[in-house]
């Protein structure tokens, strides 16, 4: 009797635990398809303020490597395969050789693997959960690393992030955000506006890569989590389908034990009568 009870209540568990897996599967896939599609508007966008800045004639002094920040972009949340492991690995590899970088990181999770290696960070932001979430942190973040950057706290900066290659896939990358590199258009710099100073049309124009340089980086990450943690929860419904199934094999072969114990037992009684 005891082992039917573990048993059924084993299967109320996993039943439990199903339906929980198929809702965060649900969520990840709706969130999935907003970041994608986020993602795509904010290249557009950044690619034509490049192409913008090399119409103005935009060029930034470039500076050696001394101060350089480090932005990791991780999660928050976990039951994503090795998202935030492969991210920190990179981010670990680049500190061995700058080791006097100072490091930003958005996610808990970078947070706890980083200081596990005996790495600081200067500030830490809370990782967003959907593609809604994004241009509040982007509002701190940006600003932050604008002050930082004008107090000559960090005279670089580059990012560990993760390129999306599809559900379940993504490449760790590091790309540099400051100081910015673009390409001249082949054509004679516009002529300066006689309306706005030169150093505000730059300044503006420096404001305004940097944000969707970083939008474009943590819906980049965004995606590439919820596209692992979609995978994650794939393989996690699977298991607990056969386990399920296995444990309503053992229920109904225990019940079945059951009646005939009873029924054995009630013919013996009828038998001693």
């Amino acid at each position: 009797m005891k082992r039917q009870q573990s048993i059924a209540h084993r299967l109320s568990t996993l039943n439990a635990l199903y339906d929980t897996i198929n809702a965060m599967r649900s969520v990840s896939a709706s969130h999935l398809r907003q970041s994608r599609t986020a993602l795509r508007d904010a290249r557009l966008y950044r690619e034509q303020v490049a192409y913008a800045l090399g119409e103005i004639g935009f060029r930034q002094t470039r500076h050696t490597e001394t101060n350089p920040g480090l932005l990791v972009l991780a999660s928050d949340l976990g039951l994503c395969g090795d998202f935030n492991s492969r991210v920190v690995q990179l981010a670990i590899e680049y500190l061995r050789r700058y080791k006097l970088a100072t490091v930003y990181a958005v996610g808990r999770r970078a947070q706890r693997l980083l200081t596990r290696n005996g790495i600081s960070l200067a500030r830490l932001y809370d990782a967003p959960a959907s593609d809604d979430e994004v241009p509040h942190l982007l509002l701190r973040l940006s600003q932050d690393l604008f002050e930082d950057n004008a107090k000559g706290t960090i005279r670089s900066l580059r990012a560990v992030s993760a390129r999306f290659d599809g559900v379940g896939h993504f490449t760790p990358k590091l790309v540099r955000i400051m100081p910015i590199q673009v390409e001249a258009n082949g054509t004679t710099p516009l002529r300066p506006s006689p309306y706005v100073p030169r150093s505000h049309l730059f300044a503006v124009a420096l404001r305004e890569h940097l944000y969707i340089t970083l939008h474009e980086l943590l819906l980049d990450a965004l995606a590439s989590e919820h596209g692992m943690r979609l995978m994650a929860a794939e393989a996690a419904l699977e298991w607990i389908d056969a386990t399920r199934e296995h444990a309503k094999r053992q229920l109904a072969a225990v019940r079945s034990e059951v009646a005939t114990q009873e029924l054995l037992d009630i013919l013996q009684g009828r038998h001693i009568v």
